[in-house]
């Protein structure tokens, strides 16, 4: 992301619905930089390190996290800058699976380094229940 700014947060924000909902992380490619860090309490979920480094690694097991839900839908609830640069985004994340509609909500904040997402670390409960909306299909 060039330049610190909501409107910079806004399209790489915008980038990340446009990749889910495409099921192509590739889309989302070009906003991190080769040696991000991402850091999630889901990685446990799936047997992979807490910490995972690089952006192919990153995208992998992103695309893992993803892997047999479809409809999904990236909306983003709250944002801010964060002093030092970073960002804060609280992000609404719609899909369907198993025949259902639900919804996970959870924090993301990025740190950023030469115009690239440098560190991402997601914040949630992965413990708990997804919300259950009216309405969804299957796993695409």
């Amino acid at each position: 992301m060039t330049g610190l700014s909501l409107a910079g947060l806004d399209r790489q924000e915008e980038t990340f619905a446009a990749a889910f909902a495409a099921g192509d992380l590739t889309i989302a490619r070009p906003l991190y930089r080769p040696d991000v860090v991402y850091v999630s309490p889901t990685t446990r979920l799936f047997g992979w390190p807490p910490r995972i480094e690089g952006i192919d690694r990153t995208l992998e097991f992103i695309g893992l996290t993803i892997a047999g839900i479809g409809a999904i839908s990236y909306a983003v609830d709250e944002r801010a800058l964060v002093p030092g640069g970073g960002a804060y985004v609280k992000v609404r994340f719609d899909f369907d699976t198993a025949g259902a509609r639900r919804r996970s909500t959870y924090v993301v904040v990025y740190h950023y380094r030469d115009g690239g997402i440098a560190r991402q670390e997601l914040y949630y409960d992965p413990s708990g229940e997804f919300e259950r909306l009216p309405g969804g299909g299957g796993p695409r």
